[in-house]
């Protein structure tokens, strides 16, 4: 330090190390112990000595105001010492806010103000994390969107699904194999997006509305575990707003089970991890399948039901026809010989008369023959008409077959025959003679 010729006098004039000695001098004076910085993380790089290298700023995005912290590799292993004693649920990433300690420093070689980091406080970024979180979700029920995607019709076997999630990730992998295990015949449409990062949110909401605009029946969004942070873009307005718009349900499994997200409230459906959210759909079809059989069972049971009440029904209207015929027969047999005994008794006395009669009788006979038999054939006709119609023939044809025992009993269930029983079942166009090899109730042998 000297005085200048050219300055006024008493004016000093310092070099650059002096004046950076000065600097330090006065900032260690100013700062004698550790403080306490809130902001947000960027820039952050990792260097080959383990040392951690950031720019942390106000988190209001005002770039006007950042700090230089540095992270040497002996702190380093007290900060994330401190991250896991919080459970691991705070990682230093881009775009993380987080409260450090540490000591302020002149670096004379470059110029430059830097935080010397020693301390973190991983309850602050879970509780602005948490605080975040509740906010956006009130501003998003007052606008009712909370519940938007849940009132999104589900289809009763959603077997077109879109899935959200980075490609070759552990999330793909369990969703994947749990759809394919379950044997339904799934058609995925994947996209692949980064679910990390300052990137994350604007690559995932995308996504879903473009899946949405798909043939896809549900989009399922899927993440697997990790810190707080490392979810963060589960719980940006982008997201949220995306699925809330969605035109499809949207089936998220996004963490752990203790993990709970924006994007999980605003949902159709959450499920706890992303095997779970594969889960959930494969249970979808299933219980769609499980319905169909039943109904199925019903239309068969009620189709047995009728068959056999029409089988009845025309054995009853058969009788009928062939006791009214055979009534009918009698009846005019009867008619028959009365008229020739009376014949016969007034034939001596008055023949012509015997002959006019014997012709008149035989003439209103024959016609009253020829009607009644007429009438008996019209019934019998419409009877045997009605009979074809619940004939089971026309009902085998369709596909159906009875099965009847030696005995010739209808087999209603699996309780009315043995192993080694000789059946016979009627189908469209004949009658298959089967032995009976093996008996299998419903669910299972």
């Amino acid at each position: 330090m000297a005085d200048s010729p050219d300055a006024a006098p008493g004016t000093t004039t310092w070099s650059v190390g002096e004046l950076s000695e000065a600097i330090g001098d006065r900032l260690r004076a100013a700062f004698p112990g550790e403080v306490w910085v809130r902001g947000e993380i960027h820039d952050l790089t990792r260097a080959r000595s383990n040392h951690v290298y950031f720019t942390l700023r106000d988190a209001d995005g005002d770039v006007t105001a950042q700090l230089s912290v540095m992270l040497s590799s002996t702190n380093r292993v007290r900060v994330n010492r401190l991250l896991l004693r919080g459970g691991d649920r705070v990682r230093m990433t881009d775009g993380t806010e987080v409260r450090i300690r540490g000591r302020l420093d002149w670096y004379g070689p470059r110029g430059q103000l830097q935080l010397q980091m020693t301390s973190i406080d991983p309850a602050f970024t879970l509780g602005q994390l948490a605080a975040a979180r509740a906010e956006l979700l009130d501003r998003l029920r007052a606008e009712g969107l909370v519940d938007a995607n849940s009132l999104v019709p589900l289809a009763l076997a959603p077997l077109r699904i879109g899935l959200v999630t980075s490609a070759g990730s552990a999330a793909e992998a369990d969703v994947l194999d749990e759809l394919r295990r379950s044997g339904f015949a799934f058609e995925i449409t994947r996209a692949d997006v980064r679910v990390q990062g300052p990137e994350a949110p604007g690559a995932v909401a995308g996504a879903i509305t473009g899946l949405a605009r798909t043939r896809v029946d549900v989009v399922l969004v899927a993440r697997g575990g990790g810190a707080a942070t490392d979810l963060a873009a589960f719980d940006s307005e982008l997201v949220a707003r995306a699925i809330a718009a969605a035109g499809k349900p949207v089936i998220t499994g996004i963490g752990h089970e203790v993990d709970r997200s924006v994007a999980d409230a605003v949902a159709h459906t959450a499920a706890k991890t992303p095997t779970a959210a594969a889960q959930h759909v494969v249970g979808l079809v299933a219980g769609a399948l499980e319905r169909a059989e039943h109904a199925w069972q019903r239309v068969a049971v009620r189709a047995t039901q009728v068959l056999d009440r029409a089988d009845a029904h025309l054995d009853r209207s058969r009788g009928r026809a062939a006791l009214a015929a055979r009534t009918a027969a009698h009846r005019e047999q009867g008619r028959i010989d009365d008229a020739a005994v009376r014949l016969a008794r007034s034939a001596t006395s008055v023949l012509d008369g015997a002959d006019r009669r014997l012709d008149e009788a035989a003439r209103r006979l024959v016609a009253t023959s020829r009607r009644r038999v007429d009438d008996a054939a019209s019934r019998l006709e419409v009877l045997a008409t009605r009979a074809d119609l619940l004939d089971p023939v026309h009902v085998l044809s369709r596909g159906w077959s009875i099965a009847r025992r030696d005995d010739r009993g209808i087999v209603r269930s699996v309780d009315d025959v043995a192993v080694g029983d000789v059946l016979s079942v009627r189908v469209g166009d004949g009658t298959l003679h089967v032995r009976v090899e093996r008996v299998d109730h419903d669910g299972g042998p």
